[in-house]
């Protein structure tokens, strides 16, 4: 499949020749900067809506564009912020007005709270997709065998979206079970090893003819021989949820396509302290397992779940809970 084109700028509003010039540097470094040009021309549009005729990004124009707007998340509001920010650091730097490169970011909430899937409601949500998807669909001869299995994978492997549909087939190695992911989030390769069920259906899925014939660069392949775009599995994931029974909670608050992974995470801290591991001990693997870069990222599921959180607090109650006293209510 040929490389994704890099997007382009809109280039109407009087920014439109500084806009190009920014993302030239950048790409030239080596960046796609892709979000940061949707982010331009964004405000290219809003720049014209509010009339702006000179290259000046005052504090005025600043906060009306850092307001919130309707149903957008503060993920989203601040990569908006940010990406205005870097550009009028370019501004600043060529002699222009734009004060606002020094200004703060607003403050995001960092609650860490993902949905985390019942197996009852994984068992619906799968079984809805293979009622949906037991013969071709026209114009999409291999879907009704990609989505089965990748929506699987997404469960039974703990994948980011991206990686799952981006897995070229010669990195699947179904004699041993294991998925190569390439140049995963951060740059870095890992190795995904599979359950021995999820290896078995990978392996029919894999021998299918039809599977066989498209799939010669992707394992789970379109009819174009290419890779699916995430927002396409995430339209149909919405409608799988709504036919599973399994409400969504509004934008920000999932379920989302991610949660697959936050599930598979708690999932495996649950079976470890089942099993009585050392869940510290074990983190590790479950960090490499993932892709994580830092430990942290990691750890924070275990506030998902209480019986792993306590075995690992408790240890340090009982050796350094005399420093901080319990203190009692005199009324009492």
């Amino acid at each position: 499949m040929k490389e994704k084109k890099l997007m382009q700028l809109r280039n109407k509003s009087v920014f439109a020749p500084y806009f190009a010039d920014f993302i030239e540097q950048k790409r030239a470094l080596g960046n796609r900067y892709d979000t940061c040009v949707e982010t331009l021309n964004l405000f290219d549009d809003f720049c014209i809506d509010q009339g702006i005729t000179e290259p000046k990004i005052t504090p005025e124009l600043f906060q009306k564009w850092c307001k919130r707007r309707p149903n957008e998340n503060q993920t989203t509001q601040a990569i908006r912020i940010n990406y205005l920010q870097i550009f009028s650091g370019y501004m600043h730097n060529n002699g222009y007005e734009a004060p606002c490169a020094f200004h703060p970011l607003p403050s995001r909430s960092k609650e860490f709270r993902p949905y985390i899937f019942t197996e009852k409601e994984i068992s619906n949500f799968i079984r809805t997709v293979d009622k949906k998807h037991t013969a071709p669909i026209p114009g999409t001869p291999v879907r009704h065998l990609v989505y089965p299995v990748l929506f699987r994978v997404l469960c039974g492997c703990g994948l980011r979206i991206n990686e799952a549909l981006q897995l070229k087939t010669e990195d699947v190695d179904l004699e041993n079970g294991t998925f190569l992911i390439r140049k995963a989030k951060g740059g870095k390769d890992r190795m995904v090893v599979l359950s021995d069920s999820l290896l078995a259906i990978c392996s029919d899925y894999r021998a299918n003819p039809l599977i066989m014939e498209y799939g010669h660069e992707y394992f789970f392949p379109t009819r174009e021989h290419g890779f699916y775009d995430a927002s396409t599995i995430y339209a149909d994931f919405r409608k799988y949820l709504q036919l599973s029974g399994i409400n969504h909670h509004g934008r920000g608050y999932g379920p989302r396509l991610h949660d697959f992974r936050h599930t598979f995470a708690v999932r495996v801290i649950q079976k470890w302290q089942a099993e009585g591991k050392d869940i510290y001990l074990c983190l590790p693997i479950l960090q490499s397992y993932l892709g994580h870069a830092k430990l942290s990222s990691t750890e924070k599921y275990l506030r998902l779940v209480p019986e792993a959180y306590t075995q690992i607090t408790e240890p340090c109650e009982k050796r350094f809970g005399y420093i901080f006293p319990e203190v009692h209510n005199e009324t009492e």
